[in-house]
């Protein structure tokens, strides 16, 4: 007897997948905070934020199903040398929401809001430690690694530290001063950490497309993806710039009524910096996808929501240095990339419903060797973790 469809749904289910949660908050994120907006933007940031609630649990859901039904798969999974990288995807996912509830929620509701962002960035930044500590050494130990296979896909499960101290930052300036000295203290160290661990396996990448040329098509678009950190890592050092300026001063922390302000400038500066490393990346991701899209056919997959996430988070570093350094010049550029941003956003997820329904986005590649259409594989599987459990 064949697998049902919703059981073969979820056998194929992959962390992946919530990279649509990333692309969604993030749009949700920028239509609250972009400048010059237009009537009714703030509600399609308000609808897309609890549309990506919605299917962060249902993902969340079938991620849990998955490893109750076939708990082996897990094994697989973390064995697989690409697909393991993704895990990063979940707490990024986390994240949106709890940026997109601080700016949504918090304003309206008050205190239980706070609480709420509050529990769920400690959750994220749990998740966050163990992904970003655990996934490397996997790397090292469990995966045959060569540098010529080597994407940009490596940082996923790195630059979720970097996001969480982004949402740690603007978690800081709604809370008690006590808490957000505890939060903001988190979060810069996350961000080293993240940012840290990002700019190390970037030098590796530039070398490997330095000696192996470009990746191939169905990758390319990993070449987006060191926007992410570089965007998130300005955006998030600016953010808590701002927030140690608000709560360190009326504080003796680090002994100085001036502190919050010197590092305020030095935040921005840095954050600067790194807005221009990503526009190196940009151009190259720009110039990296145009040349394999003339040469080859790049066929749709999960991975086309790496042109989201990243330039998402690049466009909030643009509208958050453009207030700090009040530059109509950036301002614009800002809404140049949003305008981008929602028409990329409108394509691939049109081009995502049309592969749900017709089916072929549920193929996870780590089962890519087993024929699932026969019961007695899987049946031995589940009877190989059910003795070993006992």
């Amino acid at each position: 007897m064949r697998q049902t469809k919703l059981k073969s749904i979820i056998l194929n289910f992959t962390p992946s997948w919530f990279s649509i949660n990333m692309g969604t908050g993030i749009l949700s994120i920028l239509l609250m905070i972009a400048p010059h907006q237009f009537p009714g933007e703030k509600y399609i940031g308000i609808a897309l934020y609890f549309i990506n609630i919605a299917l962060f649990l249902l993902f969340l859901c079938f991620t849990i199903s998955r490893n109750i039904m076939f708990p082996w798969v897990l094994k697989l999974l973390l064995r697989h040398p690409t697909q393991c990288m993704f895990i990063g995807t979940l707490p990024m996912g986390l994240a949106t929401i709890v940026n997109a509830t601080l700016l949504i929620a918090v304003p309206k509701y008050g205190d239980w809001a706070i609480i709420l962002s509050h529990v769920l960035w400690w959750i994220d930044v749990a998740i966050t430690i163990v992904i970003v500590t655990a996934i490397p050494l996997l790397m090292f130990e469990a995966h045959k690694l060569t540098l010529q296979s080597m994407t940009a896909a490596w940082l996923l499960p790195v630059v979720p530290a970097v996001v969480a101290a982004s949402s740690g930052a603007l978690l800081a300036t709604v809370l008690p001063v006590a808490q957000a000295k505890i939060c903001i203290v988190v979060s810069y160290v996350l961000w080293g950490m993240g940012l840290g661990l990002a700019t190390l396996i970037l030098a590796l990448y530039l070398h490997r497309i330095t000696i192996h040329s470009l990746p191939n098509a169905e990758v390319i678009v990993s070449a987006f993806l060191p926007l992410g950190p570089m965007g998130q890592g300005s955006y998030g050092i600016v953010q808590l710039g701002k927030a140690s300026k608000m709560v360190l001063s009326d504080s003796d922390m680090l002994h100085g009524t001036s502190t919050g302000e010197v590092i305020e400038i030095v935040t921005t500066l840095t954050g600067l910096l790194l807005w221009g490393f990503g526009l190196w990346w940009l151009c190259h991701g720009i110039f990296s996808v145009t040349i394999r899209a003339l040469k080859n056919k790049m066929p749709f997959n999960m991975g086309f929501w790496g042109f989201i996430f990243p330039l998402g988070a690049y466009t909030s570093a643009t509208i958050i240095l453009a207030g700090q350094l009040n530059s109509a010049f950036l301002y614009i550029l800002s809404l140049v990339f949003l305008i981008c941003l929602v028409i990329l956003y409108l394509v691939i997820m049109g081009l995502t419903l049309r592969n749900v329904f017709n089916a072929t986005l549920f193929k996870a590649p780590c089962l890519a060797d087993m024929d699932l259409s026969a019961p007695s594989q899987i049946e031995n599987h589940n009877m190989d973790a059910l003795d070993a459990s006992r």
